[in-house]
């Protein structure tokens, strides 16, 4: 398979830029998620252009037809002639059409009770009647909010690949669930402002030096930017709250003489800790 060519970006780059790292502290108390997550094996899902996925007005799932391809590993095709998405994963094969109710499953017709939706050039469908009918394992914390599908076969794709290769820590990871994500706030002007919350979820301290809430946000030209690695790592205590804030340039570069600015296409989020920390 062929990898895509990524270029990553640390804090003090020419057009990316993080604030300082801020790690805010709340009391041991208990609070509930703000709003339905979606985490796929390991990774929360913050953020899928040309929006976040959402619950639509039947109570479904609803994410964007390019997000299969890139975050799943399934194949997609639109035919704008029919408006008909197809979507192969395994050998399994599902399709909707959209504003219908009608979904070809393999070599049969079923009717669903949701409809996919166009939004900005982009299709939306319904992410449980696609995973159910693609055989993928998926769960639903309702106490949690959480929407997870899990599986070796996910995420199999050369922009998760590619991500994975730039995580400079992936061979030190001790925990990789140690944070619970609780709440997260997305604001696109002109700049990127990103505010998480999370919980230590691990049932006890977490010494100095290993907490790695680690994001990473994807552009539409295909470069990524992550933390800076060697920031500051803050003890964290049993059950303790903390916020992380970011405020960042969207990556711009320079075609033809003119300067192109690329737009946000993922927020992925892990909440893990380290075994060491170099």
């Amino acid at each position: 398979m062929v990898k895509m060519l990524f270029r990553i970006m640390f804090i003090g780059a020419m057009f990316l830029c993080f604030s300082l790292p801020y790690t805010g502290r709340m009391s041991a108390q208990s609070i509930a998620p703000s709003s339905p997550f979606l985490k796929i094996n390991n990774y929360y899902v913050l953020f899928t252009a040309p929006k976040a996925p959402y619950i639509d007005q039947n109570n479904r799932y609803m994410v964007p037809l390019r997000s299969i391809n890139d975050l799943l590993g399934g194949q997609t095709t639109f035919n704008p002639t029919s408006n008909t998405a197809t979507i192969k994963f395994g050998t399994h094969k599902v399709e909707f059409k959209m504003n219908s109710t009608e979904i070809v499953t393999d070599s049969s017709t079923s009717v669903m009770d949701t409809v996919p939706v166009l939004y900005k050039n982009a299709m939306f469908v319904p992410l449980g009647v696609l995973t159910k009918h693609l055989d993928i394992h998926q769960e639903w914390d309702q106490q949690n909010k959480l929407y997870s599908l899990s599986g070796k076969e996910l995420m199999k794709t050369p922009m998760m690949e590619n991500v994975e290769d730039l995580d400079y820590f992936r061979e030190q990871v001790d925990n990789e669930n140690a944070f619970q994500l609780l709440s997260y706030k997305l604001a696109m002007g002109e700049k990127i402002h990103l505010d998480i919350t999370a919980k230590n979820m691990t049932g006890k301290k977490i010494s100095e030096g290993i907490e790695d809430l680690n994001t990473t946000f994807i552009f539409s030209d295909d470069s990524t930017a992550g933390e800076n690695r060697n920031r500051k790592r803050p003890s964290i205590d049993k059950d303790e709250i903390v916020t992380r804030e970011y405020d960042i340039d969207y990556v711009r570069t320079i075609e033809n003489k003119k300067i192109i600015k690329h737009e946000l296409s993922y927020v992925l989020f892990k909440g893990r800790t380290l075994k060491t920390h170099k």
